[in-house]
C-alpha cells in the first residue's frame, strides 16, 4: 500500500518536507531567542535608568552595564566640532541626529546626541549652541560600529556627517579626548533650540513571540499534513489497483 514512498520522486519529496520542517523549528526557536533578548533588554533599560546617576568620570572607564544609565554632565558645547548622524527618523519623518562634543575640561569631552533635526535643517552651519556652561542630563549609549552591511564613512579627514554614532571616528577629528561612549540628551540647561529629544529606547516586546508561534504552526501543519498526503496517495493507489484487478 505504501510501496510508492520508496520511489525516487517521493524520496525527494520526503527530503524536502524534512528540510522544511527542520527550518520551521529553527526559525521558531530563533524568534523565541529574540523575544527573550528583547525582554532582557527592556529590563536593562528600566533597571539602569533607575540606578544611581553617573558623573563624567564614570564614562571614561565604562563597565559592561553602563548602557542606558543616566548621566549628569557639566561643560561647554564644542560648537566647532558638530557632526550630523544622517538617516535618522522621528515619527516616520526623515531627518538626522545632531551630535556635539561637550567639553568637560580643557582636554576631555563627551559626545552628546543633542536631538533630532528635520531633514530640511540637517546642516552643520545652522546649529548655534548656547554659549557658556551648560548642565546636561542624558542616557548613556554604546558607540556604534558598522556591521557586515551598511554605509561606510571615510576613514580619515574631517567629515560633517556620519552614517552612525561612531565615537571613535568623531574622536579622530576633534581636539578633545572623547569618552568611548556617547550620551543621548534628555534635558539641558540652557536648552538646545530646535532639536527634538531622541526617543527613549522602546520597551515593548515586539512581534517575535507572534512570529515564533507562526513558525511552530507551520511546523504543525507540515507534520500533520504531509502524512495525510502520503495516506491519500496510498489510498488513491489502492483504488487504482482494485480497478485494474477488476
Amino acid at each position: 500500500m505504501y510501496s510508492f514512498v520508496r520511489e525516487p520522486k517521493w524520496i525527494v519529496a520526503h527530503i524536502l518536507a524534512l528540510i522544511l520542517l527542520i527550518a520551521f523549528v529553527f526559525a521558531g526557536v530563533w524568534q523565541l531567542g529574540r523575544h527573550q533578548n528583547r525582554i532582557d533588554r527592556n529590563d536593562a533599560v528600566v533597571d539602569r535608568e533607575n540606578a544611581a546617576m553617573l558623573r563624567d568620570k564614570d564614562l571614561f572607564e565604562p563597565d559592561d552595564v553602563i548602557e542606558f544609565r543616566i548621566a549628569k554632565l557639566n561643560g561647554v558645547w564644542s560648537s566647532d566640532d558638530v557632526v550630523l548622524i544622517r538617516n535618522r527618523s522621528h515619527q516616520d519623518v526623515a531627518g538626522c541626529h545632531l551630535a556635539v562634543p561637550l567639553a568637560i575640561s580643557e582636554s576631555r569631552g563627551v559626545l552628546v546626541v543633542a536631538g533630532w533635526l528635520h531633514e530640511a535643517s540637517c546642516t552643520v552651519e545652522d546649529f548655534v549652541p548656547p554659549a557658556g556652561e551648560v548642565s546636561v542630563t542624558g542616557r548613556v549609549r554604546l558607540s556604534q560600529s558598522r556591521g557586515a552591511m551598511g554605509a561606510r564613512d571615510r576613514p580619515d579627514g574631517v567629515i560633517a556627517t556620519l552614517a552612525r554614532t561612531d565615537v571613535a571616528r568623531v574622536d579622530q577629528q576633534v581636539s578633545l579626548s572623547l569618552a568611548p561612549v556617547y550620551v543621548e540628551l534628555i534635558s539641558s540647561n540652557p536648552p538646545v533650540a530646535d532639536a527634538i529629544a531622541v526617543d527613549r529606547p522602546p520597551t515593548d516586546l515586539g512581534p517575535h513571540l507572534a512570529y515564533a508561534v507562526q513558525w511552530f504552526l507551520f511546523f504543525a501543519v507540515g507534520a500533520v499534513g504531509y502524512p495525510l498526503v502520503l495516506r491519500r496517495q496510498a489510498h488513491k493507489g489502492n483504488l487504482e489497483d482494485l480497478r485494474d484487478s477488476a
